[in-house]
């Protein structure tokens, strides 16, 4: 079985709370209002919604260099979202989006969406109450969503594979169409001073070069210099 990890059963989202300062607002004689930057984390298959200050401590840490307890704030613990939350981009949960789940119908991606389950992770972590509020096919759900992660980590090697030879494939298309220009522009430039005679090229090199070809030349060097001249004069 894959291995669990906790924060995929949470869903953080990071907003700007107002908050009447009374003291600002006595001083200024209308209502003053600070931004305060909250996190509201929601657990999946549950409906509650915990409201914490971004700032506020969410647990300890120890700290590998010193050995001493370290607080871990909620901007830092879930720290992508909140940095999403700064530039003002959607909020993203990480994991395997439900759209994916080949086992889950449109209504019941719908149905878990409203209880802020979100990715494939979210659905195989969920257990207890929030499991029981999924209802009678809770339970099957949930483990067809591990088999989905165990299957999909199983075979990561061969989808790697896969994905490298349709790399590989799409590559050599590319080669190959390259060659076959290649072969149709000196066909081309094969047949194009066939029907001209030695005097012909000459005439058609001076006339593009501004420079009559010197000395006893064959037909092939000739072909060559009056399609050099042909690109040049392009």
């Amino acid at each position: 079985m894959a291995p669990r990890n906790p924060e995929d059963a949470l869903v953080p989202m990071f907003k700007n709370h107002a908050i009447k300062n009374d003291a600002k607002s006595a001083e200024a004689g209308r209502p003053i209002y600070d931004d305060l930057e909250i996190c509201e984390v929601r657990i999946a298959g549950s409906r509650t919604v915990s409201v914490f200050p971004a700032t506020a401590i969410s647990f300890w840490r120890d700290d590998p260099d010193t050995g001493e307890q370290v607080p871990v704030t909620y901007a830092e613990r879930f720290s992508r979202q909140y940095r999403q939350f700064k530039e003002m981009t959607a909020q993203t949960k990480a994991g395997t989006p439900l759209e994916h789940a080949p086992f889950l119908t449109a209504a019941r991606r719908a149905e878990f969406r409203a209880l802020n389950i979100y990715t494939v992770e979210a659905l195989a972590l969920i257990d207890g109450q929030e499991l029981k509020n999924l209802g009678h096919a809770g339970r099957d759900l949930k483990n067809k969503a591990q088999e989905y992660l165990d299957e999909a980590k199983l075979n990561a090697p061969n989808t790697a594979m896969a994905a490298d030879l349709e790399a590989l494939k799409a590559r050599n298309s590319i080669l190959e169409e390259d060659m076959l220009k290649l072969k149709a522009n000196a066909e081309k430039e094969a047949t194009q001073f066939d029907g001209m005679s030695l005097e012909e090229l000459r005439e058609f090199i001076t006339t593009n070069t501004g420079h009559a070809p010197h000395g006893s030349l064959n037909r092939k060097t000739l072909e060559r210099m009056a399609n050099e001249a042909q690109q040049k004069a392009a």
